[in-house]
């Protein structure tokens, strides 16, 4: 029942919007493992992301698509620019023949999919959909073999509709649910009771984009989700019960190993402490000289379904604790003017410090050297270290009136931002009695910011753990991310992921990424018991820490594509025998 070919289509493919990107790219080697050539991606041309993710080729078993362009259809013919080098369409259907308007009105005739009013988040992907649903007709005619067509989430769900092949439609987090997790509505109770109430699509402003979703799973061979946890809610959501769960695969080793990892923690570690020196010493002093705890978060800027909420509460009951000073990093992006001139200003002096500091070491070490070969005492070295420069760039940096450090590192675009007010509510301001050491960075990062100067990545493998306290998250590669960069972390059993360990190991196999137990119990009962483990995070030796990112590492392995991409061919064959 193994099918010859297989197409996959995302709004995502060589278009990077979200993690369905991170998925579908990290799979495809594994894809390619098990078609060959006669894997193929489809994707949304966007004409300034192709120049990057996007190399432009000819194939000979194409020609067909030229057909297309007389229905204002463009399709590029080219290899996604990834490691594997999968063979990928990317259609363009800004200049389709057939309007937005003709296209609803054959949803509503076929399938009862109500948008006339729809706006142009949903208006645009459907354009998209329905110009690759004609590239997918085509190749069905011209193909040899069993085709399986795999379309992911609603945007790619029209596409799929009107095939005379075997289908699969993947929903990573149904529509529904996320408008709904973001809001008072108690999604998690409405899903354990089995039911959620359409109205509420037309409510929230997602009832089109709902109605293709649940169009796409019941007309589907094989309907499948990313995790147990979004397996419910599609049931409860789309009145289907998934046919399969494909949990989301990262190709952990394709990192390095953790002996590299050492390395580069302690090299990137030590360019952190000397941002967190310029950000916190102009104000006061800080222990940065042992090894200090460095934790953060990141993310979307969705404050309840991030737990960003929970996290502030649980940094507040660890704040009142005893113990190390510890920092904390809320990578998570906004609207912002730019950094904020007064910790320029602080970078700035403290660079001029260090260039001053770094000049005059070659003086002080050969003073040092010639008084030990002549037999004396090192002496003399106050007309060096205690000059007038020095006195007066330390009395700079140190000139700063308040006594809080600032909470955010930019200036943001708007007032009252959650993140800021929360933590003020609950105390963390950032004053020299706080232990708590919060830096707000509300932008990507970039090794040329002008502030922290580092990638994501090179951030994560600086930090000691990574914290994702998560309300609603359909998987998270966030944690696995963490822990393949050599640092420990935290999920929840509200994260596909974080079900999907508690599924595969026992409490204690998890040493190195922890779950927090969130689903049915109170937000104050799961902060407490965040804290608890944050607490714990601060306490622990370095043996500790070298034990428990060995095994964050091997629970990261758990999710390899070579073990999870088995699903995706189970998943393909029983769309086959469904078919027929």
């Amino acid at each position: 029942m193994r099918p010859e070919n297989v197409v996959e289509v995302s709004f995502e493919v060589a278009n990077k919007v979200g993690g369905i990107y991170q998925v579908l790219s990290s799979k495809a080697g594994k894809m390619q493992d098990f078609y060959g050539d006669s894997y193929l991606t489809i994707g949304y041309y966007d004409e300034e992301k192709a120049r990057d993710d996007f190399i432009s080729r000819e194939f000979s078993d194409f020609g067909f698509l030229e057909e297309l362009e007389d229905e204002g259809i463009e399709c590029h013919l080219g290899v996604w620019n990834i490691s594997s080098s999968p063979r990928t369409i990317l259609v363009d259907p800004s200049g389709l023949e057939k309007s937005v308007d003709e296209i609803k009105e054959y949803l509503w005739e076929e399938h009862g999919i109500d948008s006339m009013n729809a706006g142009d988040d949903f208006d645009e992907p459907v354009k998209w959909s329905y110009a690759v649903g004609r590239v997918l007709e085509k190749i069905e005619e011209m193909w040899q073999g069993e085709t399986v067509f795999h379309c992911h989430e609603w945007l790619s769900g029209p596409a799929m509709f009107g095939l005379d092949s075997p289908t699969v439609f993947t929903t990573h987090a149904t529509v529904l649910g996320r408008a709904l997790s973001d809001s008072d509505y108690d999604l998690e109770a409405a899903v354990d009771s089995g039911h959620v109430d359409d109205s509420k699509a037309e409510e929230y402003g997602v009832k089109p984009k709902h109605q293709v979703e649940k169009a796409a799973a019941t007309e589907a061979d094989v309907f499948t989700t990313v995790s147990k946890n979004t397996g419910e809610e599609a049931a409860a959501v789309l009145d289907t019960e998934p046919d399969r769960i494909l949990p989301n695969g990262f190709n952990v080793e394709d990192f390095p190993s953790l002996e590299e990892l050492s390395y580069q923690h302690k090299e990137k570690k030590k360019e952190m402490k000397q941002f967190l020196r310029a950000y916190f010493e102009p104000y006061y002093g800080v222990e940065l000289e042992d090894d200090p705890r460095i934790m953060f978060v990141s993310g979307r800027y969705e404050f309840h379904n991030k737990g960003l909420d929970l996290f502030i509460d649980a940094l507040a009951e660890v704040n009142e604790q005893e113990g190390d000073d510890f920092f904390v990093f809320f990578f998570v992006p906004s609207d912002t003017s730019g950094p904020k001139r007064e910790v320029l200003d602080n970078m700035a002096l403290y660079e001029e410090l260090e260039d001053y500091i770094d000049s005059i070491i070659p003086q002080v070490r050969n003073r040092v050297l010639d008084s030990v070969t002549a037999g004396e005492n090192p002496d003399g070295l106050e007309d060096i270290v205690e000059s007038s420069t020095l006195e007066s760039l330390q009395r700079n940096f140190h000139a700063k009136k308040s006594e809080e450090a600032p909470l955010c590192a930019f200036d943001l675009n708007y007032d009252n931002d959650n993140i800021l007010e929360r933590l003020r509510e609950r105390g963390i301001t950032n004053s020299e009695d706080d232990r708590v050491k919060v830096v707000f960075y509300p932008t990507y990062l970039s090794v040329g910011d002008r502030l922290l100067s580092m990638s994501y990545k090179d951030a994560m493998v600086a930090s000691s753990a990574g914290i994702f306290p998560s309300y609603y998250e359909p998987w998270g590669y966030t944690p696995v991310e963490t822990a393949a960069n050599g640092a420990m972390s935290i999920t929840t059993d509200m994260a596909g992921f974080g079900h999907f360990l508690m599924d595969n190991t026992e409490e204690g196999e998890r040493k190195g990424i922890k779950v927090l137990r969130r689903q049915n119990f109170s937000d104050e009962e799961a902060a407490q018991n965040l804290a608890d483990m944050i607490q714990e995070l601060t306490e622990y030796s370095k043996t500790e820490i070298t034990e428990r990112k060995h095994n964050a590492r091997k629970l990261a392995q758990m999710t390899s594509w070579e073990k999870l991409g088995e699903n995706y061919l189970e998943a393909h064959k029983e769309a086959v025998r469904n078919h027929q």
